[in-house]
Protein backbone atom coordinates (compact mmCIF):
# COMPACT_ATOMS: atom_id res chain seq x y z
CA UNK A 1 0.00 0.00 0.00
CA UNK A 2 1.19 3.96 -0.50
CA UNK A 3 0.01 6.46 2.03
CA UNK A 4 0.58 9.93 1.15
CA UNK A 5 -0.13 13.26 3.15
CA UNK A 6 -0.03 16.46 2.67
CA UNK A 7 -1.14 19.75 4.84
CA UNK A 8 -3.45 22.36 4.26
CA UNK A 9 -2.57 26.27 5.00
CA UNK A 10 -3.66 29.91 6.51
CA UNK A 11 -3.07 32.55 3.95
CA UNK A 12 -1.54 35.31 5.90
CA UNK A 13 -1.22 37.85 2.79
CA UNK A 14 -2.07 38.19 -1.28
CA UNK A 15 -4.09 35.74 -1.85
CA UNK A 16 -6.36 36.00 -5.40
CA UNK A 17 -2.83 37.88 -6.43
CA UNK A 18 -1.17 33.97 -6.96
CA UNK A 19 -3.77 34.06 -10.09
CA UNK A 20 -2.18 34.18 -13.49
CA UNK A 21 -2.30 37.00 -15.11
CA UNK A 22 -3.42 39.12 -12.09
CA UNK A 23 0.29 38.75 -10.43
CA UNK A 24 1.66 40.21 -14.13
CA UNK A 25 -0.52 43.40 -14.37
CA UNK A 26 0.65 44.45 -10.55
CA UNK A 27 4.44 43.87 -10.90
CA UNK A 28 4.53 40.25 -9.41
CA UNK A 29 4.05 40.62 -5.72
CA UNK A 30 4.21 37.40 -3.45
CA UNK A 31 1.50 35.82 -1.78
CA UNK A 32 2.65 34.64 2.12
CA UNK A 33 0.79 31.47 3.36
CA UNK A 34 1.86 29.10 6.07
CA UNK A 35 1.28 25.14 6.14
CA UNK A 36 -1.12 23.30 9.50
CA UNK A 37 -1.78 20.07 10.63
CA UNK A 38 -5.19 19.25 9.21
CA UNK A 39 -4.21 16.67 6.51
CA UNK A 40 -5.52 15.28 3.29
CA UNK A 41 -4.72 12.09 3.17
CA UNK A 42 -4.64 9.32 0.43
CA UNK A 43 -3.93 5.43 0.54
CA UNK A 44 -3.94 3.37 -2.72
CA UNK A 45 -3.78 -0.41 -2.81
CA UNK A 46 -3.31 -1.94 -6.18
CA UNK A 47 -5.18 -4.82 -7.52
CA UNK A 48 -4.22 -7.74 -9.81
CA UNK A 49 -7.53 -6.91 -12.12
CA UNK A 50 -8.75 -3.30 -13.69
CA UNK A 51 -11.25 -2.34 -11.49
CA UNK A 52 -10.83 1.05 -10.10
CA UNK A 53 -12.38 1.81 -6.64
CA UNK A 54 -12.47 4.73 -5.24
CA UNK A 55 -14.08 6.10 -2.00
CA UNK A 56 -13.73 9.62 -0.41
CA UNK A 57 -14.38 9.55 3.27
CA UNK A 58 -15.13 13.25 4.11
CA UNK A 59 -17.36 13.16 1.13
CA UNK A 60 -18.85 9.86 2.12
CA UNK A 61 -18.64 8.80 -1.14
CA UNK A 62 -17.61 5.17 -2.48
CA UNK A 63 -17.47 4.09 -6.63
CA UNK A 64 -16.12 1.63 -8.27
CA UNK A 65 -15.36 1.52 -12.33
CA UNK A 66 -14.43 -1.90 -14.20
CA UNK A 67 -11.41 -0.24 -15.53
CA UNK A 68 -9.58 3.33 -16.39
CA UNK A 69 -11.39 3.67 -19.66
CA UNK A 70 -14.54 3.58 -18.05
CA UNK A 71 -13.82 6.92 -15.63
CA UNK A 72 -16.63 9.58 -16.74
CA UNK A 73 -15.28 13.30 -17.13
CA UNK A 74 -18.24 14.50 -14.59
CA UNK A 75 -18.73 12.93 -11.40
CA UNK A 76 -18.08 14.64 -7.72
CA UNK A 77 -14.84 12.26 -7.54
CA UNK A 78 -13.73 14.14 -10.66
CA UNK A 79 -10.44 15.26 -8.72
CA UNK A 80 -9.78 11.82 -8.13
CA UNK A 81 -10.70 10.69 -11.64
CA UNK A 82 -8.54 13.29 -13.75
CA UNK A 83 -5.38 12.45 -11.76
CA UNK A 84 -5.66 8.52 -12.59
CA UNK A 85 -6.54 9.41 -15.98
CA UNK A 86 -3.82 11.23 -16.20
CA UNK A 87 -1.26 8.70 -14.76
CA UNK A 88 -3.03 5.52 -15.99
CA UNK A 89 -1.65 3.12 -13.43
CA UNK A 90 -0.79 -0.18 -15.48
CA UNK A 91 -3.58 -2.18 -12.82
CA UNK A 92 -6.66 -1.22 -11.12
CA UNK A 93 -6.71 0.32 -7.51
CA UNK A 94 -8.23 0.68 -4.50
CA UNK A 95 -7.75 4.70 -3.53
CA UNK A 96 -9.15 6.08 -0.59
CA UNK A 97 -8.72 10.04 0.43
CA UNK A 98 -9.63 12.12 3.29
CA UNK A 99 -9.08 15.34 4.83
CA UNK A 100 -9.28 16.73 8.19
CA UNK A 101 -9.99 19.99 6.50
CA UNK A 102 -14.03 21.05 6.91
CA UNK A 103 -16.06 21.78 3.69
CA UNK A 104 -15.73 24.61 2.36
CA UNK A 105 -12.96 25.80 4.98
CA UNK A 106 -11.12 27.98 2.74
CA UNK A 107 -8.06 26.63 4.01
CA UNK A 108 -7.03 24.47 0.69
CA UNK A 109 -8.33 21.55 1.70
CA UNK A 110 -9.03 19.78 -2.05
CA UNK A 111 -5.52 21.70 -2.92
CA UNK A 112 -3.80 19.59 -0.48
CA UNK A 113 -5.36 16.47 -1.26
CA UNK A 114 -4.38 17.25 -5.04
CA UNK A 115 -0.98 17.01 -3.89
CA UNK A 116 -1.42 13.75 -1.59
CA UNK A 117 -3.07 12.43 -4.46
CA UNK A 118 -0.62 13.51 -7.24
CA UNK A 119 2.46 11.98 -4.68
CA UNK A 120 0.84 8.72 -4.21
CA UNK A 121 0.02 8.37 -7.58
CA UNK A 122 3.91 9.19 -9.35
CA UNK A 123 4.99 7.23 -6.27
CA UNK A 124 2.44 3.71 -7.75
CA UNK A 125 3.23 4.50 -11.16
CA UNK A 126 6.90 5.32 -11.04
CA UNK A 127 6.97 8.09 -13.21
CA UNK A 128 9.26 10.01 -11.17
CA UNK A 129 7.67 13.47 -12.01
CA UNK A 130 9.82 16.15 -9.57
CA UNK A 131 8.67 18.50 -7.26
CA UNK A 132 8.06 21.62 -9.43
CA UNK A 133 6.30 19.69 -12.03
CA UNK A 134 3.72 17.87 -9.27
CA UNK A 135 2.73 21.20 -8.77
CA UNK A 136 2.30 22.42 -12.65
CA UNK A 137 0.37 18.60 -12.78
CA UNK A 138 -2.00 19.61 -9.80
CA UNK A 139 -2.58 22.98 -10.82
CA UNK A 140 -3.37 21.81 -14.48
CA UNK A 141 -6.12 18.65 -13.29
CA UNK A 142 -7.85 21.02 -10.18
CA UNK A 143 -8.11 23.85 -13.25
CA UNK A 144 -10.24 20.64 -15.84
CA UNK A 145 -12.18 20.09 -12.57
CA UNK A 146 -13.09 23.74 -11.25
CA UNK A 147 -13.10 24.85 -15.57
CA UNK A 148 -11.40 28.42 -14.31
CA UNK A 149 -8.06 29.43 -13.71
CA UNK A 150 -6.75 28.66 -10.30
CA UNK A 151 -4.01 30.21 -8.34
CA UNK A 152 -0.78 29.25 -7.54
CA UNK A 153 -0.21 29.40 -3.96
CA UNK A 154 -2.24 26.64 -2.11
CA UNK A 155 -0.07 23.91 -3.85
CA UNK A 156 3.47 25.32 -2.16
CA UNK A 157 2.48 24.37 1.57
CA UNK A 158 1.04 21.23 0.69
CA UNK A 159 4.16 20.19 -1.20
CA UNK A 160 7.16 21.98 0.90
CA UNK A 161 5.48 22.85 4.17
CA UNK A 162 6.86 25.73 6.71
CA UNK A 163 5.76 29.33 5.76
CA UNK A 164 6.25 30.00 2.45
CA UNK A 165 6.67 33.50 0.46
CA UNK A 166 5.05 32.43 -3.46
CA UNK A 167 6.55 34.29 -5.90
CA UNK A 168 5.88 34.52 -9.52
CA UNK A 169 8.63 35.73 -11.80
CA UNK A 170 8.85 36.50 -15.71
CA UNK A 171 10.06 32.71 -16.47
CA UNK A 172 7.23 31.04 -13.84
CA UNK A 173 6.17 30.52 -10.32
CA UNK A 174 8.51 29.99 -7.25
CA UNK A 175 8.74 29.76 -3.76
CA UNK A 176 11.06 30.09 -0.61
CA UNK A 177 10.27 29.16 2.99
CA UNK A 178 10.81 31.90 5.38
CA UNK A 179 12.58 31.24 8.72
CA UNK A 180 10.07 31.88 11.15
CA UNK A 181 9.56 30.43 14.97
CA UNK A 182 6.60 27.78 14.42
CA UNK A 183 5.99 27.87 18.05
CA UNK A 184 5.99 31.49 18.23
CA UNK A 185 3.73 31.66 15.57
CA UNK A 186 1.14 28.92 17.30
CA UNK A 187 0.83 31.08 20.30
CA UNK A 188 -0.28 34.14 18.11
CA UNK A 189 -2.97 32.45 16.23
CA UNK A 190 -6.29 31.27 17.06
CA UNK A 191 -8.64 29.26 13.82
CA UNK A 192 -12.87 28.88 13.50
CA UNK A 193 -14.96 27.34 11.12
CA UNK A 194 -18.22 29.33 10.58
CA UNK A 195 -19.37 27.03 8.15
CA UNK A 196 -19.92 25.80 4.49
CA UNK A 197 -20.04 29.17 2.73
CA UNK A 198 -22.76 30.58 0.63
CA UNK A 199 -22.31 32.06 -2.65
CA UNK A 200 -21.62 35.30 -1.62
CA UNK A 201 -17.33 35.56 -1.41
CA UNK A 202 -14.78 36.57 -3.64
CA UNK A 203 -15.51 35.24 -7.23
CA UNK A 204 -11.99 35.30 -8.84
CA UNK A 205 -12.70 34.65 -11.81
CA UNK A 206 -14.79 37.69 -12.12
CA UNK A 207 -12.15 39.60 -10.46
CA UNK A 208 -9.83 38.51 -12.83
CA UNK A 209 -11.77 39.40 -16.02
CA UNK A 210 -12.87 43.20 -14.32
CA UNK A 211 -9.16 43.41 -13.81
CA UNK A 212 -7.55 42.40 -17.53
CA UNK A 213 -11.17 44.70 -18.90
CA UNK A 214 -9.33 47.61 -17.34
CA UNK A 215 -11.28 48.03 -14.44
CA UNK A 216 -9.57 51.06 -12.36
CA UNK A 217 -11.42 50.47 -9.08
CA UNK A 218 -10.98 46.52 -8.89
CA UNK A 219 -7.16 47.41 -10.30
CA UNK A 220 -6.98 49.83 -7.08
CA UNK A 221 -8.26 47.63 -4.97
CA UNK A 222 -6.16 44.43 -6.10
CA UNK A 223 -3.31 46.79 -5.75
CA UNK A 224 -4.04 47.59 -1.81
CA UNK A 225 -3.91 43.85 -1.56
CA UNK A 226 -0.77 43.47 -3.35
CA UNK A 227 0.55 46.95 -0.98
CA UNK A 228 -0.08 44.43 2.41
CA UNK A 229 1.22 41.42 0.81
CA UNK A 230 4.43 43.20 0.28
CA UNK A 231 4.23 44.90 4.05
CA UNK A 232 3.91 41.23 5.47
CA UNK A 233 6.96 39.76 3.26
CA UNK A 234 8.95 42.23 4.90
CA UNK A 235 7.58 41.36 8.61
CA UNK A 236 7.85 37.80 8.22
CA UNK A 237 11.90 38.48 6.76
CA UNK A 238 12.59 39.82 9.99
CA UNK A 239 11.04 37.71 12.06
CA UNK A 240 9.16 40.78 13.59
CA UNK A 241 5.81 38.89 14.74
CA UNK A 242 4.69 41.36 16.91
CA UNK A 243 4.09 43.54 13.62
CA UNK A 244 2.17 40.89 11.94
CA UNK A 245 -1.28 42.08 13.47
CA UNK A 246 -2.01 45.50 11.58
CA UNK A 247 -0.94 43.70 8.02
CA UNK A 248 -3.12 41.31 9.15
CA UNK A 249 -5.61 43.52 9.24
CA UNK A 250 -4.87 45.85 6.77
CA UNK A 251 -5.32 42.70 4.25
CA UNK A 252 -8.42 41.84 5.82
CA UNK A 253 -10.06 45.57 5.34
CA UNK A 254 -8.57 45.58 1.38
CA UNK A 255 -9.97 42.47 0.62
CA UNK A 256 -13.49 43.38 1.68
CA UNK A 257 -13.64 46.61 -0.12
CA UNK A 258 -12.53 43.92 -2.97
CA UNK A 259 -15.52 41.98 -2.21
CA UNK A 260 -17.91 43.28 0.42
CA UNK A 261 -19.89 39.49 0.13
CA UNK A 262 -17.02 38.01 1.13
CA UNK A 263 -17.55 39.01 5.32
CA UNK A 264 -21.14 37.48 6.22
CA UNK A 265 -22.96 38.75 9.65
CA UNK A 266 -22.50 36.13 11.25
CA UNK A 267 -18.63 36.31 11.04
CA UNK A 268 -18.35 39.85 11.95
CA UNK A 269 -20.36 38.87 15.17
CA UNK A 270 -17.18 36.45 15.77
CA UNK A 271 -14.83 38.94 14.49
CA UNK A 272 -16.24 41.94 17.24
CA UNK A 273 -16.97 39.55 19.75
CA UNK A 274 -12.86 38.00 19.21
CA UNK A 275 -11.42 41.67 18.95
CA UNK A 276 -13.23 42.62 22.78
CA UNK A 277 -11.40 39.24 24.23
CA UNK A 278 -7.95 40.25 22.86
CA UNK A 279 -7.68 39.08 19.25
CA UNK A 280 -5.71 41.64 17.51
CA UNK A 281 -6.68 41.12 13.63
CA UNK A 282 -9.08 38.75 11.92
CA UNK A 283 -9.31 37.65 8.35
CA UNK A 284 -11.30 35.20 6.05
CA UNK A 285 -9.21 32.19 4.12
CA UNK A 286 -9.84 31.60 0.84
CA UNK A 287 -12.99 33.05 -0.94
CA UNK A 288 -15.04 33.71 2.22
CA UNK A 289 -18.81 34.14 2.52
CA UNK A 290 -18.59 31.45 5.41
CA UNK A 291 -15.39 28.48 5.94
CA UNK A 292 -12.44 29.80 8.06
CA UNK A 293 -11.49 32.86 10.02
CA UNK A 294 -7.80 33.53 11.15
CA UNK A 295 -7.13 35.47 13.96
CA UNK A 296 -3.87 36.65 15.51
CA UNK A 297 -4.33 37.11 19.49
CA UNK A 298 -2.61 38.21 21.82
CA UNK A 299 -0.24 35.52 23.42
CA UNK A 300 -2.29 34.88 26.66
CA UNK A 301 -5.53 36.00 24.99
CA UNK A 302 -5.82 32.39 23.10
CA UNK A 303 -8.34 30.82 25.65
CA UNK A 304 -10.20 33.97 25.99
CA UNK A 305 -10.68 34.47 22.66
CA UNK A 306 -11.39 30.56 21.78
CA UNK A 307 -14.12 31.23 24.09
CA UNK A 308 -16.12 33.98 22.64
CA UNK A 309 -15.89 32.50 19.37
CA UNK A 310 -17.38 29.62 20.20
CA UNK A 311 -20.33 31.91 22.65
CA UNK A 312 -20.86 32.85 18.81
CA UNK A 313 -21.55 30.16 16.72
CA UNK A 314 -18.06 29.38 15.60
CA UNK A 315 -16.13 26.50 15.37
CA UNK A 316 -12.65 26.39 16.95
CA UNK A 317 -10.05 24.21 15.11
CA UNK A 318 -7.30 22.55 16.96
CA UNK A 319 -4.13 23.53 14.81
CA UNK A 320 -0.15 23.68 14.75
CA UNK A 321 1.87 25.33 12.35
CA UNK A 322 3.89 22.45 10.32
CA UNK A 323 7.24 22.86 8.68
CA UNK A 324 6.67 18.91 6.78
CA UNK A 325 4.77 18.85 3.89
CA UNK A 326 4.39 16.28 1.04
CA UNK A 327 5.01 12.67 2.62
CA UNK A 328 4.76 9.70 0.74
CA UNK A 329 5.22 6.09 1.91
CA UNK A 330 5.10 2.62 0.84
CA UNK A 331 3.82 0.22 3.70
Amino acid sequence: MIRSSAPTRIDLAGGTLDIWPLYLLLGNPPTLNAAIDLYATVEIRPRKDKTIVVESKDLKLRETFPSLESLPDNHPLELVLRALKFYRPARGAEIVTDCQAPAGSGIAGSSALNIALNGALNRMTGRRYKNRQLIDIAKNIETQVIRTPTGWQDYFPALLGGVQAVLPTMTGVTSRQLPIDLDDLNRRFVLCYTGKPRQSGINNWEVTKNALDGDKGVLQKLSRIKDAALKMERVLDQGNLDRMAPVFAEEWTARKALAPGISTGEMERIISAALREGALAAKVCGAGGGGCLAFIVRKNARERVAAAITRNGGQVLNFRFVRRGLRVREI
